[in-house]
């Protein structure tokens, strides 16, 4: 019984350890198949993906059912298992939709790009422009006031009689050896307009002389003076003419002038005259007035006494 016992005991063993020495050596070796097997199942899936690219014609419109037949005598083709065929077609298709859209992403993103950097370029042109166009302005304001200062001096120079006519003095002004005349910068209504301008300048300052001339001469005291015929230097051109004409003055200021200057002056110094004589009259009255109320009032107190 005792033996028996230990030789249940030794097949137990036996057993055990049979066992661990099958999974130290048998379970390995699996796995080394198993991984082999993957790694000859990925290279084949490879070639197979690459005997698809080498085809050149497959795009991802393409579809298995067309093209498998082309391919049935490529050992790349052979080397694949029946099922896994169709389903390596249509990951390299996904593959080439993912590597089209990634390209179509690229090129956007390119084009957008390419896009922002014309358009900064475009802008970057028309802010040149503008500052180009703004500098021209400006510069052309500056010989246009720089021409326009030249051609008003060579006036003040040229020109001194305010009855001068731009028929006469523009071929006068033209002979400027400086060309002040002829600057580029100034337009031909420019240095009329500029010549007119100085023109009346001087027909005003001649007119402002005139009247110097008329407060000179045309006093209060030789409008006192009558002739004759009740005419005074006040009442009548001709009269006050005779006084003024002697002077240059007179003389310098267009003929169509002189009376309505001369008019315009007799009325001022008449309106001052019956301005001045009103108010004396006024004062007079006061003082008469007073003078009156003063004798009443004395006149009554007076009365009062007696």
């Amino acid at each position: 019984m005792v033996n028996g016992f230990f030789m249940l005991i030794w097949s137990h063993r036996m057993l055990v350890d049979g066992g661990s020495f099958l999974c130290f050596r048998v379970l390995p070796l699996k796995k080394a198949a198993e991984q082999k097997a993957q790694a000859s199942r990925i290279a084949a899936a490879t070639c197979f993906k690459s005997m698809l690219k080498e085809r050149g014609d497959i795009s991802i419109n393409s579809r298995w059912s067309r093209v498998k037949e082309s391919l049935r005598d490529d050992p790349r083709y052979k080397s694949v298992r029946h099922e896994d065929r169709e389903l390596l077609f249509n990951e390299y298709i996904s593959e080439l939709k993912a590597t089209e859209h990634a390209a179509e992403r690229e090129n956007k993103a390119k084009r957008e790009e390419q896009d922002k950097l014309r358009e900064r370029e475009r802008e970057l042109r028309k802010r040149k422009e503008r500052e180009e166009q703004e500098m021209e302005r400006v510069r052309v304001k500056i010989r246009r006031k720089e021409a326009i200062t030249s051609f008003q001096a060579l006036l003040v120079e040229t020109i001194k009689d305010p009855l001068a006519s731009w028929t006469e003095s523009k071929h006068k002004l033209e002979k400027d050896p400086q060309g002040r005349a002829t600057n580029p910068d100034l337009d031909p209504a420019d240095t009329e307009k500029l010549f007119r301008e100085h023109i009346k300048m001087l027909q005003e300052r001649c007119a402002h002389d005139f009247r110097t001339l008329l407060a000179e001469v045309l006093t209060l005291e030789a409008a006192s003076h009558e002739g004759e015929d009740g005419k005074t230097v006040l009442n009548s051109w001709s009269t006050a003419k005779r006084l003024l004409k002697s002077d240059p003055r007179y003389n310098k200021v267009p003929r169509k002038d002189r009376e309505p200057l001369w008019r315009r002056y007799a009325e001022d110094v008449q309106r001052r005259q019956k301005s001045s004589q009103e108010e004396k009259n006024a004062d007079t009255k006061g003082r008469n007035t007073l003078e009156s109320i003063k004798l009443a009032l004395e006149a009554g107190r007076s009365h009062e006494r007696r």
